[in-house]
């Protein structure tokens, strides 16, 4: 059984800046050199689908999870960006945690406003493990909120510097 959370992040970026950073190969450079104190890599690129190759740190990870693990938790994340139409995109993403039985994904909404941008998440987490799993997965749908936060300041300041 999988576990849903919802998350909210606001960049002060109007909405065609973040979707050009979002379908950037150098942006998503950034992203995996900067959101972990272990840099990932871009394993591919294709103009709106991004596969990243993440690496997820002991301390990063909820205290329940770090009790089953003995090492970084290595992830590949798939993002594929909508088209902006009317400073709306839809954005999907699956992730999945290498050598564990954890999967992660979801909707994201991009919705602009003005000078701000929020992205709307709509996660879906499972962690196949009886009797455990579900008393984790809220644990891991907390941890994401933090870092879709940072990656959401992180996209603020490549848009500064770069756009």
């Amino acid at each position: 059984m999988a576990t849903r959370s919802e998350n909210t992040v606001t960049i002060n970026q109007p909405a065609e800046k973040v979707h050009a950073a979002l379908t950037n190969a150098d942006y998503w450079a950034y992203i995996v050199a900067n959101l972990s104190p272990e840099p990932g890599e871009v394993n591919e690129f294709t103009g709106n689908v991004a596969t990243l190759f993440e690496v997820l740190p002991m301390d990063l990870l909820p205290e329940a999870v770090r009790s089953m693990v003995s090492q970084s938790l290595k992830v590949k994340r798939v993002i594929t960006v909508g088209e902006l139409v009317d400073n709306k995109a839809d954005i999907k993403y699956e992730a999945d945690v290498k050598g564990t039985p954890v999967d992660f994904g979801g909707d994201i909404k991009l919705v602009g406003e003005g000078d701000t941008t929020t992205l709307n998440y709509d996660n879906e987490i499972s962690i196949n493990i009886p009797f455990m799993g579900p008393a984790i997965e809220p644990k891991v749908g907390d941890a994401l909120g933090d870092l879709f936060q940072q990656e959401a300041d992180l996209t603020n300041t490549w848009i500064t510097e770069n756009l």
